[in-house]
């Protein structure tokens, strides 16, 4: 008999105790039942919503490139038992096509193509029922095409520090690896088969779990995300960890996915002013500094129910379909921003490479694998109040190739608007050159950045130069005002204030408020000087009773010394990137004892053991033991635990020692 007949007589077999195929899943579904009534509800809105571009999808009509779309938008219609019909002749037919990335096989796309398969597959899937039998052989079919010509036991064998190409790319690709020989090696069609290196479906499997279970920990211990809070690529990433979360075989690789996930929504939470994220991040495009892609991602919104504002339900096939819930102390972190107080943090997180193991170092497996470097790293700091949150990254000037210095961000957001927000990018000479690589060096003490343009060469093309400095001031701030060589702004409860500290700027265009962004009310101010120092300052309303002007007066009333290139402003010395700057005369530590520092999250770097509180509320995320994770919800609260609510003073100029 045809290996294909052998696989649907197989099915059929199985179908006799699954639940008929068409029929709508019960919401919420059995894995799902024990979560909060209230998410519950926005989970169901999301899948409604989710739908809504089924419309454009014809199966007559489409063509092979529509196919994440049938999966993407197929999914929730499949659940609501919408077009079932017509989604799996899509799905059984010659068109259906897993998408694969020349470079690493299994692409972002096929995230999706995954956790479709893995919830409705007649075999393990928890939801059995919508997909037809035709349809999940076509499924399995596509998987094995990819996984057969692009997974590599080799790379499987390589060390958890080694990375290939961007961070979402590898997680995307890595995970599906994994989940693929997971599933391949118990089908019978494909469990005897060979992958085109000669490696089978179980030993790739094996050395995949193996991977992952030590990926986890090293992660936990030394920084979560080269793309940090990225509005987009963290994303990508976060969906294909939670695939390993949902459906990993091994109960080992489950929790520490489960708890690897609670440590990434605290951090969100402790940056995040209601729905917006504050603090550094990496790869943010251009465009996603001005518009909404600056809002937290949609899991986020989803899973916290938009804290402060509006939430308005959005495809999200993850949450949908995960039986996963982040633990009180991080929901309450989360949703109460203004109980968090005024706090400052400090995260060390991936980026750095390993000497002599960059791209194009004569790598066997191709010239996008790095190494990370398991000791040097990037230092995430900010400062979080009620009404706002200001970051930025700290940088070691000697290191140049870091994966993680890819079109940064650095800046202020506002309580005000979810788009109010002051920022900083670099304008480069040729533009088409330009990969925007450490664009900025900056130090940042509490409520002052100073910072100036950096983009050295190299990375970047020597094409990109002359490049300046140009900051962007949001339409959406309450006010925008020049005054004694200051820009100041006023948001919400807040106030900000801008001095460029050498030569002159213009803006372009001019700043006029508006109730929202467009293309052509994005106002700039743009340097004309290449090596010029700016400073960044923001404050409560509160710190000065409210009143404008006063903040006005104190903060043009401050001493400003720039002389052969060293500029002293308040606590910070700045060299620029000729050197490491300093706080208080002591130069800045991009090496602190803590992997995570602020009065919520707490680990010493390196150690895996990580204490999160809030209030009363406490988790400790516990991954020493490689065999054993532990995650302790409620435990009792020590001296380990860092103190749960914020109290930092910020510089407030009226009071600050001259």
């Amino acid at each position: 008999m045809p290996r294909r007949h052998l696989n649907l007589l197989l099915v059929g077999i199985l179908l006799l105790v699954a639940p008929a195929y068409g029929a709508p899943v019960a919401w919420p579904p059995d894995h799902m039942r024990t979560l909060p009534p209230d998410y519950l509800e926005r989970l169901h809105d999301c899948m409604v919503a989710g739908t809504g571009r089924m419309s454009r999808l014809q199966s007559k009509a489409s063509t092979s490139a529509e196919s994440i779309g049938w999966v993407r938008y197929g999914q929730p219609s499949l659940l609501l038992g919408q077009r079932v019909d017509e989604i799996n002749r899509f799905f059984e037919s010659d068109k259906f096509e897993w998408t694969a990335n020349p470079k690493f096989g299994f692409s972002l796309f096929t995230v999706s193509y995954m956790r479709l398969y893995a919830l409705m597959n007649h075999r393990t899937g928890p939801l059995k029922g919508p997909l037809s039998p035709a349809a999940m052989d076509n499924f399995e079919k596509g998987m094995w095409k990819v996984a057969k010509a692009n997974s590599k036991l080799a790379e499987a064998k390589r060390g958890v520090r080694d990375m290939e190409g961007s961070e979402n790319h590898h997680l995307a690709s890595k995970t599906c690896d994994l989940l693929a020989a997971q599933f391949l090696r118990k089908i019978p069609a494909y469990a005897g088969q060979k992958y085109d290196d000669g490696s089978t479906p179980a030993q790739q499997y094996e050395a995949r779990r193996a991977y992952w279970l030590k990926w986890f920990d090293e992660r936990a211990k030394r920084g979560q995300f080269v793309e940090a809070g990225s509005p987009s690529y963290q994303g990508d990433s976060l969906n294909a960890l939670f695939n390993v979360r949902d459906f990993a075989e091994d109960e080992i690789l489950r929790r520490k996915a489960d708890m690897y996930l609670d440590l990434a929504y605290a951090v969100m939470a402790e940056e995040t002013l209601l729905t917006t994220r504050g603090g550094p991040k990496s790869r943010v495009k251009v465009g996603h500094e001005y518009d909404g892609g600056m809002a937290n991602d949609r899991s986020y919104n989803t899973l916290f129910n938009s804290p402060g504002r509006t939430f308005t339900p959005l495809g999200e096939n993850t949450l949908t379909t995960s039986s996963y819930y982040p633990p009180p102390a991080v929901v309450s972190l989360a949703k109460d921003t203004r109980g968090r107080g005024t706090h400052s943090f400090a995260t060390r997180w991936p980026g750095p490479v390993a000497e002599g193991k960059g791209k194009r170092s004569g790598d066997p497996d191709g010239v996008l694998w790095r190494t990370l470097d398991p000791e040097r790293s990037v230092l995430r700091c900010g400062f979080a109040t009620p009404n706002y949150v200001i970051g930025s990254a700290g940088l070691d000037p000697s290191w140049l190739d870091d994966t993680s210095m890819g079109n940064r961000w650095q800046g202020v957001v506002f309580d005000g608007d979810p788009l109010a927000r002051i920022g900083f990018e670099v304008v480069p000479a040729k533009a088409k050159d330009w990969h925007g690589f450490n664009p900025f060096f900056s130090v940042q003490d509490r409520n002052i950045l100073v910072t100036q343009k950096w983009a050295p060469v190299p990375p970047n093309s020597a094409s990109a130069n002359p490049a300046y400095l140009r900051i962007y001031f949001s339409p959406t701030l309450d006010a925008v005002q020049a005054d004694g060589g200051w820009i100041f702004a006023r948001d919400g409860g807040a106030f900000a204030a801008v001095k460029v500290v050498a030569g002159s700027y213009a803006w372009t265009p001019a700043w006029k408020h508006a109730a929202d962004v467009t293309k052509d009310n994005k106002s700039f101010i743009t340097l004309n000087a290449e090596i010029a120092p700016v400073i960044l300052i923001a404050n409560q309303a509160s710190d000065y009773d409210g009143n404008f002007d006063a903040f006005k007066t104190a903060v043009k009333a401050r001493p400003v010394h720039f002389a052969d290139g060293v500029l002293r402003f308040e606590t910070i010395t700045f060299y620029g990137p000729a050197r490491l700057g300093e706080v208080n005369g002591k130069t800045v530590n991009l090496a602190p004892a803590r992997g995570y520092d602020s009065p919520f999250i707490r680990s010493e770097w390196g150690s895996g053991l990580i204490y999160i509180r809030k209030g009363s509320e406490s988790v400790i995320l516990d991954f020493r033991d490689p065999q054993n994770p532990k995650k302790t919800v409620g435990a009792p609260v020590t001296a380990e635990f860092p103190p749960g609510v914020g109290n930092a003073q910020p510089v407030v100029f009226s009071k600050a020692a001259r």
